[in-house]
C-alpha cells in the first residue's frame, strides 16, 4: 500500500465517522474494515469534522473515493444505473479521443507520407570531379600509379 492511499484512507475514515448512522449503516462492514486496516498511523488529516465538507480543501483522490462510496453504497438503484451509464459514456468518449489521437492506421499513413516526401526530395545527383582531380587522375593513369 503506498503512502498516498493510506493517507486517503485516513480522510475517508474521518468522513465516514462524520456520517449519520443510517447512512453509515449502508456501507459494507468489509469496506470499512479495509479502510481502517489500511489507513496511515502517522498522517494527520486536515479534515475538520466541525466544518461542512463542501467548505474544506479535500484531495482529488479523496473526492473520487467518496464518489465511489456514494455510487456503490449510498445512492438508490436507479441513480446507480444512471451513474454507471454516465461513467461508461465518459469512458467511451475518452477511449474515442485516445483512439483518434493514437490511431494505428493514421500513424502508418503519416509514416508513408513522410517516406514519400523524403523520396521526392532525394534524387540522383550527378557528381563531377573537379578539373584538378581529373588531371591528377590522368597523370596517375599514365604512370600506372594507383
Amino acid at each position: 500500500m503506498n503512502n498516498i492511499n493510506s493517507e486517503i484512507y485516513v480522510d475517508i475514515s474521518i468522513i465516514i465517522g462524520m456520517m449519520p448512522t443510517e447512512m453509515k449503516s449502508k456501507i459494507s462492514n468489509g469496506f470499512i474494515d479495509f479502510i481502517e486496516s489500511n489507513k496511515s498511523n502517522t498522517y494527520v488529516s486536515n479534515i475538520n469534522p466541525k466544518i461542512p465538507l463542501r467548505e474544506q480543501n479535500i484531495r482529488k483522490e479523496t473526492k473520487e473515493m467518496l464518489g465511489i462510496i456514494y455510487r456503490d453504497y449510498l445512492c438508490s438503484n436507479e441513480e446507480r444505473i444512471d451513474l454507471l451509464q454516465e461513467e461508461n459514456e465518459e469512458l467511451a468518449k475518452l477511449e474515442f479521443e485516445k483512439r483518434k489521437l493514437y490511431n494505428p492506421d493514421d500513424i502508418f499513413k503519416k509514416k508513408d507520407l513522410k517516406e514519400n516526401i523524403i523520396k521526392q526530395e532525394v534524387g540522383m545527383i550527378e557528381y563531377k570531379e573537379s578539373i584538378i582531380k581529373r588531371i591528377i587522375t590522368k597523370i596517375k593513369n599514365l604512370f600506372h600509379i594507383h
